[in-house]
């Protein structure tokens, strides 16, 4: 309740961050749900140690959300960097089986005094996340 409060009023600087996993439906397609819960796991722990002082949920099968305050949020753009980067090394190395070859989609946004309420914070992240999404289907 208290995030809610503070969020609400507009005592809180923060930020909402999406992400959503890349490939899993073709990890349990083709290798099975253990490897594909390894794979959830993975992306999960690069996401958690990303933002290790931020509550992070799960919102659907692949889908998590971060909001992001005090550090995390100061330093949100140099984290997202780091975490983006985590994820395309793992992905690239050949030398992983496919389920330790994390990939995620991601997007960020920031609260501002323009935001109505956090759901639109939400809204905005999600979309940058579905682009950021479409982006990594086109290079693939």
């Amino acid at each position: 309740m208290k995030h809610h409060y503070c969020i609400r009023r507009g005592d809180t600087e923060f930020a909402i961050v999406m992400l959503d996993i890349n490939m899993l439906k073709t990890i349990n397609d083709t290798y099975g749900h253990p490897e594909g819960d390894i794979y959830i796991k993975g992306c999960c722990m690069v996401f958690c140690e990303t933002f290790k002082h931020s509550p992070i949920y799960r919102i659907g099968g692949d889908e998590f959300v971060a909001v992001l305050t005090g550090n995390d949020y100061k330093d949100r753009a140099e984290k997202i960097e780091q975490m983006k980067k985590r994820f395309a090394e793992t992905e690239k190395n050949m030398d992983l089986k496919h389920w330790y070859r994390f990939s995620a989609s991601v997007g960020i946004a920031e609260f501002t005094h323009e935001d109505e309420d956090a759901e639109t914070v939400f809204r905005r992240a999600d979309q940058l996340m579905y682009e950021h999404k479409q982006e990594h289907k086109k290079n693939r």
